[in-house]
């Protein structure tokens, strides 16, 4: 089976409409989203009615949370904060609803799917470490924990020799994987393009995709919305 897993649209419909029509092309058979459709960039009612439609299981994300847990965002940092207030003026009550009934993991076929972090998913912890890592991969039993929350695309591998980082391709069965597939509407990596996750169990292969999007015209249309300049001016380069 393939699966297609997508993370933080965070409100960019170019980058999300880019990821869908490659996810088309490449047929496959379950699309997952690890939350964070809203904030940063412009259009979070159309992000959130394209998911709805387009994917199979939607995890909830903190920024997705912080719409009805209004608390939550006062953790935020100052420009994220101000993307969801400025969210809360423009959403779709019923969007809200729907993030109500949204769950913080979902496990399937031996794969384990989460925003941020397998130990404690309500509490949204970075996993960017390998010592992080070593303590989330006692928290699940599953071969495979894919999760987003960073923007930064990176593979923990855990065998008898303990826990290292690695390169995507083919994994090896008989050990286990925590897999945060990148951003898919506000990559962080140093690489403006957008990222989502493919994953074969047949193959037991994961592969990170990397596309081109129009950039140009999301930037325009957070800037029309008066969201701050350095949420634009970020999906130019990445970081």
């Amino acid at each position: 089976m393939k699966y297609a897993i997508i993370s933080d649209i965070h409100a960019n419909t170019e980058a999300l409409s880019a990821c869908l029509r490659e996810i088309d092309r490449l047929k496959i058979d379950r699309v997952i989203c690890l939350g964070d459709l809203v904030d940063y960039c412009a259009e979070p009612n159309e992000v959130i009615k394209l998911i709805k439609d387009q994917c199979d299981v939607v995890i909830l994300g903190n920024h997705d949370e912080a719409q009805f847990n209004h608390a939550l965002s006062n953790g935020f940092s100052e420009n994220a904060k101000i993307s969801s207030i400025h969210t809360r003026d423009v959403i779709d009550p019923a969007y809200i609803e729907y993030f109500k009934t949204l769950k913080y993991s979902h496990s399937e076929n031996s794969l384990l799917f989460v925003h941020a972090s397998p130990f404690n998913p309500r509490a949204y912890k970075y996993v960017r470490t390998e010592e992080a890592a070593a303590e989330n991969f006692t928290a699940f039993d599953e071969k495979v924990c894919f999760i987003g929350h960073s923007h930064q695309p990176l593979i923990f591998e855990s065998s008898t020799g303990g826990v290292k980082l690695i390169s995507e391709g083919k994994l090896n069965p008989g050990h286990r994987y925590i897999i945060n597939v990148g951003s898919v509407g506000q990559p962080r990596d140093n690489n403006r393009r957008l990222a989502f996750g493919l994953f074969d169990t047949n193959e037991f292969k994961y592969m990170l995709i990397r596309l081109d999007y129009d950039i140009k015209s999301a930037s325009e249309k957070i800037l029309k919305e008066g969201l701050p300049v350095s949420l634009a001016s970020r999906l130019f380069t990445g970081d």
